[in-house]
């Protein structure tokens, strides 16, 4: 490995990260009913686990190689993602109807709030609660990566594989458990970290060969493993955890072959508008989705063809159906701070 050339063209790869990264969450979320291979759904169901593990590493790589004062990053950080989380988790209380007939009151906007910070209001805003509480240590995080060379990143990285990866494994499949008290070292904060550190050096080619071998061998192992035990009913939600092994390998291979994959010029222009809306598109899409499935203009496309082409397709057209929103969203004064 070397160290990279200049950081000028950064901002393209990682417009390519978010943009297939929400792409993929999109595709996570369709319900699809009609026919095809049994396998296919866990095929598409193992590439959409890198897309929030993406996320984050492209945060880390963003974020910690930065220098701002404490008060100027968090009133960054206030505006692009404590204003969306709360408007958006109150926005899906709505549209699940939650105290929707009640009166306004205090004791209504108090059970919001209590149900706001005890957990995500819909499954796709959990991303919110790790998120904030790596914005709240990004400050000392940037100690590290600031003074600390490479082997002290690695150091950290391997640490954090060791604690989280490799001891969840450990700890499903055999009787094993563990006591020890590595908070810092656990969660999501590894995805974190080994994102500014894969960001900031260069493999070689043969690395990167090797990397694709890897991306392809574990997709294709974690397809066949997911798809044998919904065959037996062995229950067992670890090969599509965040925080597994094989999903950590698949992230980590992505995101670096994301990163070599040259973005030109009318590429980048087709690219930036999507990534500018990639966060919006997270956060609208469910709606979207759930709302075209009732609809009787697009039912019919969640219940007939083969799965192999219309999961793809109906991603596509969640995707650019949410683009749309968020696009003309980002246009209303006030409005788009939901958006950022």
């Amino acid at each position: 490995m070397q160290q990279p050339e200049t950081q000028s063209n950064h901002l393209r790869w990682v417009d390519l990260v978010r943009t297939l990264g929400t792409f993929l969450v999109v595709i996570a979320h369709i319900q699809f009913g009609g026919g095809g291979p049994a396998w296919v759904g866990g095929f598409y169901f193992v590439l959409s686990r890198i897309a929030v593990p993406m996320f984050f590493m492209a945060s880390g790589y963003l974020l910690l190689s930065k220098e701002e004062p404490y008060l100027v990053f968090f009133r960054k950080r206030a505006l692009k993602v404590i204003v969306p989380f709360l408007a958006w988790s109150v926005i899906y209380m709505l549209w699940k109807r939650e105290y929707f007939d009640a009166p306004f009151s205090f004791e209504v906007v108090a059970a919001y709030a209590i149900k706001i910070l005890r957990g995500p209001r819909t499954n796709h805003l959990w991303f919110f609660y790790p998120l904030i509480g790596l914005y709240l240590v990004t400050p000392i995080l940037r100690i590290l990566t600031a003074r600390g060379v490479v082997n002290d990143l690695v150091y950290f990285c391997g640490l954090w594989f060791l604690v989280t990866p490799v001891f969840y494994t450990l700890q499903e499949f055999t009787p094993l458990q563990f006591g020890f008290e590595i908070y810092f070292a656990a969660g999501y904060i590894g995805y974190y970290v080994l994102g500014y550190l894969l960001g900031k050096i260069r493999f070689s080619r043969i690395y990167l060969y090797g990397l694709m071998g890897l991306f392809v061998i574990v997709s294709i192992g974690s397809t066949a493993i997911i798809h044998h035990n919904s065959v037996i009913d062995y229950h067992t939600q670890y090969f599509g955890n965040y925080l597994s092994i094989n999903i950590v390998a698949l992230s980590a291979a992505a995101f670096v072959l994301l990163r070599e994959l040259p973005v030109n010029d009318g590429f980048n222009r087709v690219l930036a508008p999507f990534s500018k809306a990639s966060f919006g598109v997270y956060l609208i899409h469910v709606i979207v989705l759930d709302e075209m499935a009732k609809s009787q203009l697009f039912n019919a496309w969640f219940n007939t063809g083969n799965s192999i082409y219309m999961i793809p397709l109906l991603g596509l057209l969640g995707f650019v159906v949410s683009f749309v929103f968020v696009y003309l969203l980002q246009k209303i004064p006030v409005v788009r701070s939901i958006v950022p």
